[in-house]
């Protein structure tokens, strides 16, 4: 199943949507599938996976140390394809990468690649909507959903057009700053950037990440009028300490179960 399919699916049955993030790493390959398995019984939609890049802007301490340890065990794109390979059978992916590593491959060539290998969307955090055409342009010719970023701080209006150019879904930024459990992203009010982007792109579900770590963090982004979280750092600083499918799996049933909070319809703007 697509991506996005699947969550179209979950929306509409009002089910938790809850999108967890591993980085791929050479050193993990024989324990990837366990992993993933874990996370798809803990009640994760869908999967995005990371591919380790050398100046990671967006990623705050741990999913920086994630980035580099996966260099040094000598991480390369065809690692990337391999794990999608193995993981799509599992959870319908995304795939997360910086603008420099597609370019470099050749920008047609790396999404074709990915298309290929299973992958059914596209997050490039450094991109902006100004230089996305191209990029959406080869997304299109590959069947791959390119997702677009949409920070606080910015008016209602580029909410709004980004929310119309993104595809799959929405990834709303939570917090400002970098990815991680800390930081003042938990007094942010996110139910305008969230009814503009509805308001804007009404059947284009909505995920929150940065700083989504357990069951709290996840209900108060729910509770905005979003449709789901994207959780990394607290997976993968899980992960680094023991390779646990239990402890993954109760990780993400937490956090999934957030969704059973009572929270303002997906089919409207928060407050409508």
């Amino acid at each position: 199943m697509r991506l996005d399919s699947a969550l179209r699916i979950a929306r509409r049955r009002s089910a938790p949507i809850v999108l967890p993030y591993l980085m791929v790493d050479r050193r993990r390959r024989r324990s990837l599938v366990r992993v993933v398995r874990a996370l798809r019984d803990g009640g994760a939609a869908g999967l995005e996976l990371g591919f380790p890049f050398s100046d990671p802007i967006a990623d705050g301490p741990v999913l920086d140390a994630a980035h580099e340890r996966a260099l040094r065990d000598g991480t390369r794109w065809g690692d990337l394809l391999h794990a999608l390979g193995a993981v799509t059978p599992l959870l319908p992916t995304a795939v997360m990468t910086y603008a420099n590593p597609l370019v470099r491959r050749g920008l047609d060539h790396a999404v074709a690649e990915l298309a290929r290998a299973g992958a059914t969307a596209l997050i490039v955090p450094d991109l902006s909507l100004e230089e996305s055409a191209p990029f959406r342009a080869a997304a299109r010719r590959h069947r791959i959903s390119l997702v677009l970023l949409a920070a606080p701080g910015i008016p209602s209006s580029r909410v709004a057009r980004i929310a119309r150019a993104s595809r799959g879904f929405l990834y709303l930024v939570g917090r400002y700053g970098t990815t991680g459990g800390a930081g003042r992203g938990a007094s942010i009010d996110l139910a305008p950037l969230v009814g503009a982007a509805r308001t804007a792109a009404p059947g284009l579900p909505i995920l929150v990440g940065f700083g989504v770590r357990d069951r709290a963090t996840a209900a108060r982004a729910l509770a905005s009028g979003a449709d789901g979280v994207i959780v990394g750092t607290a997976l993968e600083t899980l992960l680094s300490r023991r390779l646990d499918p239990g402890s993954v799996r109760e990780l993400l049933a937490e956090i999934a179960g957030s969704a059973s909070l009572p929270r303002p319809r997906a089919d409207r703007p928060a407050g409508a």
